[in-house]
């Protein structure tokens, strides 16, 4: 034995013998990797070095491998790995580091069902244990058996596995992902569609977690978008509600409000007020009546602090700044030239001219885009202390047929709303399928109902049906009658008086005695 030959003292002896008989951990396990180790996250095999070692009997070689200290290609970490709280699994590969006579490093895998094998030792459960349980583990059994040596164990490389994701996502499924791979991870390549705030995690045993991606983005706490575990299950639900925010903020845009779901947090989010913001003019709550037509609600400020209100979904908040302060209108909707405010809103505010009227303001603006719903435009005009004036607009009378008598004055700070034009019809009530069905010119309202599955058996007569227009104005049913686009049809349900109550009460008792009495008599 050449290797053993350059040892002359009998402590070094015993140290070399016991050195060949834990490098037989190597040997004794095959060196293949698990099928869930990624050829990503393979090491690079030109970086392993490799320690020859003279033969041993039965022909055994000892040979071990030299593992790159940095971590696998592919693997990215935003900080180290915390041994307390990573939990171990199959594929896991780790390192035992061993020195004194002579410096070596041992590979260890854990198989499929979570165990990794050392020589002498045999097989050590490694899997839902912290990589600091599995460290203590080792070295106390190593120690019981080797008591001269000295050693260390260190994770190599992490274990794949997969994730998957579902509910509001565009490509739900299961995704391939690393013990060091966050929930962001997985979410970017499933294409989320629904809320960002309020991700749910489902563990294998059961227990849950939850992921705020929004808040990761904003601070970089990692508490908000925590490692995923073997077989986890990524929920994700509908973003409700959500809130817009524009005007004078850091950070312009729609957020979900997971919390207090009042002003307070959409203004955390949204970084707190810019520079030019105006405390001497109100924030401007816009906010869709029953009739879904836009009405503002002014929130003064309480000295330099904002007002406390509660959200709901789609309101659009608008912070006005210093510019605010100029002698301007305010138009939102359908018009030329608008800023978008969100996906379904755009706002654009004009320079305020003596003696303006609401066609000589669209003529400086360019005129209405072609999806504006003409017949429901209005004018906001705030009053101080009181619910806004609402000002119905024909614009289709004023700029489309010429006829000036549809012509309105305009005020200064006056707020002038277009709507989006609707091209479908809702249908509620006591039908089989109720919700949007698209516009159909030549549908009355029993094709729309037989669209919708029919009326349920609970229904009311075709002539109780009513028909609510886009004004908000109730029609009752009649033969012929065709909706427009954006229109309601109600079909209401049938109320029971206490006569049919009783009579459908003792029809079921008639029934129940029948089949007693029925099975009375087959006994006999």
């Amino acid at each position: 034995m050449p290797a053993l030959a350059l040892i002359t003292r009998r402590g070094a002896c015993r140290t070399a013998i016991a050195l060949i008989a834990i490098t037989g951990i190597a040997s004794a396990q095959p060196m293949t990797e698990p099928a869930s180790v990624t050829a990503e996250a393979r090491p690079d095999a030109s970086a392993d070095l490799k320690i020859p070692i003279a033969p041993l009997r039965g022909g055994e070689v000892l040979s071990t491998e030299l593992m790159p200290a940095t971590p696998p290609p592919g693997v990215s970490v935003e900080q180290p790995l915390d041994p307390e709280t990573y939990v171990c699994g199959p594929g896991d590969r780790f390192e035992v580091e061993l020195w004194g006579a002579q410096n070596l490093q041992l590979r260890l895998i854990a198989d499929l069902e979570g165990r990794a094998f050392l020589a002498r030792v045999g097989f050590i459960t490694v899997a839902g244990k912290t990589l600091a349980a599995v460290r203590a583990e080792v070295k106390a059994k190593i120690r019981a058996i080797y008591p001269g040596l000295s050693f260390d164990l260190t994770l190599a490389s992490p274990r794949t596995f997969l994730v998957h994701a579902v509910d509001y996502v565009q490509r739900p499924g299961a995704y391939p992902s690393r013990a060091l791979d966050r929930v962001s991870s997985v979410i970017a390549r499933s294409g989320i569609t629904g809320s960002r705030r309020r991700i749910a995690i489902k563990h294998r045993d059961g227990t849950t977690a939850a992921a705020d991606l929004l808040r990761y983005d904003l601070t970089g706490d990692t508490t908000y978008n925590p490692f995923l575990l073997d077989g986890d299950v990524l929920s994700v639900p509908f973003a409700t509600p959500v809130v817009t925010i524009t005007g004078a903020v850091r950070r312009p845009g729609g957020y979900e409000l997971v919390a207090g779901k009042d002003l307070a947090e959409l203004l955390d989010l949204a970084g707190g007020f810019s520079s030019s913001v105006s405390r001497a003019l109100p924030i401007r709550l816009l906010r869709r009546n029953a009739q879904q037509q836009l009405t503002a609600i002014e929130l003064a400020f309480a000295g330099q602090a904002a007002p406390d209100t509660s959200l709901q979904d789609e309101d659009l908040v608008v912070v006005q700044g210093s510019e605010e302060l100029q002698r301007t209108v305010q138009v939102i909707g359908a018009v030329a030239g608008a800023d978008p405010l969100d996906r379904a809103t755009a706002s654009r505010r004009v320079p305020f001219v003596e003696g303006d009227t609401v066609k000589s303001l669209f003529d400086r603006i360019g005129g209405i885009k072609a999806p504006g719903d003409l017949r429901r435009s209005y004018i906001s005009r705030p009053h101080p202390g009181q619910p806004d004036e609402l000002i119905a607009l024909d614009l289709e009378a004023l700029l489309v047929r010429r006829d000036f008598s549809a012509d309105r004055p305009i005020r200064l700070d006056d707020t002038i709303v277009v709507p989006p034009m609707q091209y479908s019809v809702l249908i509620e009530g006591a039908v089989v399928r109720a919700g949007l069905y698209n516009y159909n010119p030549s549908f009355g309202i029993s094709e729309y109902i037989a669209h919708a599955g029919g009326r349920t058996r609970t229904a009311r007569d075709l002539d109780e049906i009513q028909l609510i227009d886009t004004s908000g104005h109730t029609h009752a049913f009649r033969p012929g009658m065709k909706p427009s686009p954006g229109d309601a049809i109600l079909v209401p349900e049938r109320n029971f008086s206490r006569t049919e109550i009783a009579q459908l009460v003792l029809a079921g008792a008639g029934i129940v005695l029948s089949g007693i009495a029925v099975t009375i008599a087959a006994r006999r």
